[in-house]
C-alpha cells in the first residue's frame, strides 16, 4: 500500500518562511531600539590604589578585674562600681572600637560579675570579653 498524488498533481515540500523573517525583523527593530539605552554610562566613584601602608592603631584594652567583697579594678587601679560606669563612657568616647576585657578571681561573687557586666553594658562597650 504506497500513498501517491493524484493524477496530475505533485506535492512540494516547501517551508513558508515569510513569518520568519517578519519575526527576525521585528527583533532586529526591538534589539536596536534599546540597546543604545543600555549602553548609558553608570557614574561611579572607583576606590584608587595606594601604595602606602595605612597604619591602623589597635583598639584601647581596658582590663577590668572583679575581685573578692566587691572590689573592682580598672588597669590595676581600684574603682568602685558607681565610677565603673562613668570611666568605661569615657573610654569608649575617646576610642569607640575599645575592647574590655573581664577577669574574675576564684572566689568572686557571681552577682558582683553580673554587676560590672551590667555597667559596662550600659556604657556603649559592645566588644567586652571574658578571661579566664
Amino acid at each position: 500500500m504506497a500513498f501517491s498524488a493524484p493524477a496530475g498533481r505533485t506535492e512540494l515540500a516547501e517551508i513558508n518562511i515569510t513569518p520568519l523573517v517578519d519575526v527576525m525583523l521585528v527583533l532586529l527593530v526591538i534589539f536596536m531600539v534599546t540597546a543604545p539605552m543600555l549602553s548609558q554610562p553608570i557614574d561611579t566613584i572607583l576606590p584608587q590604589r595606594t601604595d602606602r601602608q595605612v597604619e591602623q592603631q589597635p583598639p584601647n584594652d581596658l582590663v577590668l578585674k572583679v575581685g573578692l567583697a566587691g572590689a573592682y579594678t580598672l588597669d590595676d587601679r581600684p574603682v568602685t562600681l558607681a565610677t565603673l560606669r562613668s570611666l568605661l563612657e569615657d573610654a569608649r568616647v575617646s576610642d569607640p572600637k575599645t575592647v574590655l576585657q573581664v577577669e574574675a578571681v576564684d572566689g568572686a561573687e557571681y552577682q558582683e560579675l553580673v554587676s560590672a557586666l551590667a555597667q559596662a553594658e550600659a556604657s556603649g562597650i559592645r566588644s567586652i570579653v571574658m578571661r579566664d
